[in-house]
């Protein structure tokens, strides 16, 4: 691997390499911003339609408030398996920051709410978890993406 900085245009992804990536993996990393002007970061997991990502949030969530208050948001996507298979495994992220915009739409709370839980366990698992999570209360969280930032150590490499 050469030496360089994380994002160059040489490993830069392509949209239909962003696309695959984000259809494929479950678990990002969400940030909001607090009250306080702090990072509130967490896992979450997410659907991405090829043009918007979507979130379901449970109703008693601090990435609520923060963003009722403040609809800045960025979202990370990475995989690095170097710690186990080693340096030459390379590494790869894609990173996002937008707008998000909050929805309590009853028809796609239960959409979204689906579509996010069976991409992240299955479609089995999806239809049983589905109503328990239901009665928590939720709100969807539409990101329109603003910014991108994206890297494979594997590309660009000569």
């Amino acid at each position: 691997m050469s030496s360089k900085t994380t994002a160059t245009k040489e490993n830069a992804l392509s949209k239909q390499e962003v696309d695959e990536r984000l259809a494929a993996t479950p678990l990002a990393r969400l940030a909001t911003y607090r009250p306080d002007g702090m990072i509130h970061l967490t896992p979450i997991w997410y659907h991405w339609n090829g043009e918007v990502f979507r979130l379901t949030l449970g109703a008693g969530r601090i990435h609520l408030k923060n963003l009722a208050a403040d609809n800045r948001i960025s979202i990370l996507i990475d995989v690095d398996p170097r710690p186990e298979q080693g340096i030459a495994a390379g590494a790869w992220a894609i990173m996002c920051r937008g707008t998000a915009e909050l929805s309590q739409d009853e028809g796609l709370i239960r959409e979204v709410t689906l579509a996010v839980i069976g991409m992240a366990l299955g479609e089995d698992d999806a239809n049983t978890y589905l109503e328990p999570v239901m009665a928590e209360g939720r709100t969807i969280v539409t990101i329109t993406p603003q910014e991108w930032t994206t890297w494979d150590y594997n590309k660009g490499d000569d």
